[in-house]
Order: structure tokens, then sequence, then C-alpha cells
């Protein structure tokens, strides 16, 4: 399993995770999702090659931003 780890800005509540949840889910090969509202600390497990700026076209149009 690839492991891609991150940080996210802009999540203020459960709602917030909820939907940047949904939208990685929706990129091929990914199975494991772990966010940390407190922190905006993010792992992303999926079976493929996945990079960050598929991560970042996931959530575009969203108000949350991927910190590299």
């Amino acid at each position: 399993m690839n492991i891609l780890n991150f940080k996210l800005k802009g999540l203020t509540c459960s709602a917030c995770v909820k939907l940047v949840t949904s939208r990685i889910k929706k990129i091929p090969g990914v199975q494991e999702i772990k966010i940390d509202l407190g922190t905006g600390a993010a792992l992303v497990g999926s079976v493929a090659d996945i990079n960050i700026e598929l991560i970042k076209l996931s959530l575009s149009g969203t108000n949350y931003q991927v910190m590299t």
C-alpha cells in the first residue's frame, strides 16, 4: 500500500472532514483516509500511485488547501 501524508488548511468542523474524505475517496485506488480535524494532518492509503496533485485536483472548487 502506498501512503501519502500531508496537511490540510481550512478544516473547521466535522462536516469539512466529511466533504474532504468523500472527494478524496473518489480517486481511483484510494483505500484509506484518515484526517485529524485538530491538526489538519491527513493520511491517504492507496493501492495505486497517487500524488499530491491528484489530491489538490480532487479538492478544487472548495475552501480546503493541501499544504506541501
